[in-house]
């Protein structure tokens, strides 16, 4: 929650449940072209996944990398002159999915074949992606911020969704 409230400073969909839950839900590949089911890919070549490898959501580092990734640019990439040379170019784009212990599963993820769980109006595909994220992911907190807009939670508690605002301080 602190990540979201005091560190985006602008859109992210952040997903916490057990590293179990994670597997459960996406798939391994079956071949070069075809998913068993739901599954994830990379929006930017594993660069956040490997940068933030080991390294818990509170440490300084994944604090200030999660920082960099939410900063809205003008085409949602990093900058060609960024001082890490393996994110120059990348998209600054995907869910954030980490584990109930504090620690990466995937970062910059794009989440596939999940089933929309409902309609949120108003809102962009961040947002009905969270929902179907929460939906599908057992046990799981999705935080949601677009660039403008306010923060929110969503959880499924028994066979509903539950959306709620959370204030913060940004």
């Amino acid at each position: 929650l602190e990540l979201m409230c005091d560190c985006a400073v602008g859109g992210a969909l952040v997903c916490i449940a057990d590293a179990e839950a994670f597997q459960q839900v996406f798939a391994t590949r079956v071949s070069d072209s075809l998913w068993s089911r739901s599954c994830t890919r990379s929006a930017d070549q594993g660069y956040m996944t490997d940068l933030l490898r080991g390294i818990h959501v509170r440490d300084a580092r994944f604090v200030e990398a999660f920082r960099e990734f939410t900063r809205h640019t003008s085409d949602d990439r990093w900058p060609s002159d960024h001082p890490d040379e393996r994110a120059r170019g990348k998209p600054k784009d995907g869910a954030m999915l980490l584990s109930s212990e504090g620690y990466r599963v995937q970062c910059s993820a794009k989440l596939l074949g999940l089933a929309p769980a409902a309609s949120w109006a108003n809102v962009g595909t961040k947002h009905e992606a969270a929902l179907a994220c929460a939906w599908a992911i057992p046990g799981s907190f999705v935080f949601v911020k677009s660039d403008s807009g306010p923060l929110h939670l969503i959880v499924k508690q028994m066979s509903e969704l539950h959306v709620f605002f959370v204030h913060s301080k940004n």
